[in-house]
């Protein structure tokens, strides 16, 4: 009867190794795309190594960002800054942008330059953008399909014009007030 460290000897020959840590970082990413984005930026993200190397290095988990319905966080923390850094995690490839209380003439900018795929933006309650930010950014999202802006004040009139005349691809279209 052979031995049991044979078998084992046996099977390792017969089967290459499992790669355990590719294992968890698909699991990780799993996990982590089901989660809100401010809940991986403020929380989940950096609560160990794997987790912040997952959350920080995977583009795709950063493809479309959603950061609407986070209304009560607006006096807690920086949203313009945890957007920015959402985008700078999607490496370019961001499809999608939604936020809420989120956008400011520094991250309509960065979006312009950060996210040339742009198909969706969705600005909520977004004070803090102004009609000349926007127009220069509305100049660079050549994909953009659809826009969505909400209570944003700054934005009006000829804004719209260049909108038009700068999103050939654009379907869907509103303006709430």
């Amino acid at each position: 009867m052979p031995s049991s460290r044979s078998r084992r000897n046996r099977r390792r020959l017969g089967r290459p190794p499992r790669d355990w840590a590719a294992l968890l970082a698909d699991a990780l990413l799993d996990i982590l795309g089901k989660l809100d984005h401010i809940d991986i930026l403020r929380g989940a993200g950096p609560v160990c190594r794997s987790r912040r190397r997952t959350a920080r290095d995977e583009p795709e988990l950063w493809r479309r960002i959603n950061m609407l319905y986070h209304a009560e966080l607006f006096f807690e923390c920086d949203l313009h800054l945890l957007a920015r850094t959402a985008v700078r995690r999607s490496a370019g490839l961001c499809e999608a942008f939604w936020g809420e209380y989120a956008g400011d003439d520094h991250l309509i900018l960065y979006l312009a330059d950060r996210a040339p795929l742009l198909k969706s933006l969705r600005f909520i309650y977004c004070y803090d953008v102004c009609q000349e930010a926007f127009m220069e950014a509305m100049t660079k999202f050549l994909l953009l399909e659809a826009l969505e802006l909400s209570l944003s004040p700054n934005v009006y009139g000829e804004a719209f014009a260049v909108v038009g005349a700068s999103c050939p691809n654009l379907k869907r279209f509103r303006l709430g007030k």
